[in-house]
């Protein structure tokens, strides 16, 4: 979910989508990168495009803009005391779960600290 957090404010502060190279590093091979962004687009988080060999493997994957979807659960997560807190909620309770389920739990907690 890290992973997909960066993703998500790197593609929220772009003005044009972004290649899965660009978020390559050594934690990171482009295999786990483009795995994310094609689970992002699944979500509905953002636009993404994804090109795939004959054999099913993804060769290359973009990503962007965020959709309505993709900018609200940034703005829950952007905020790292939130994000901590949703890690911590998850991981003390179930351990890993779905994108839609972080999302609500960010969205709550982002909005519990607004009142």
């Amino acid at each position: 979910m890290d992973l997909i957090r960066r993703i998500l404010i790197m593609v929220g502060d772009s003005p044009v989508p972004l290649n899965a190279t660009v978020f390559v590093d050594e934690a990171h091979p482009f295999e786990t990168v483009a795995y994310h962004i094609d689970l992002i687009g699944q979500a509905d988080l953002a636009d993404t495009s994804i090109t795939r060999t004959g054999g099913g493997v993804i060769a290359r994957a973009e990503v962007g803009p965020l959709t309505w979807d993709g900018n609200e659960f940034l703005d829950a997560i952007r905020s790292d005391t939130i994000w901590t807190r949703v890690k911590q909620r998850v991981g003390a309770t179930v351990g890993s779960t779905t994108i839609d389920v972080i999302k609500a739990l960010a969205v709550k907690l982002a909005s519990d600290m607004l009142i």
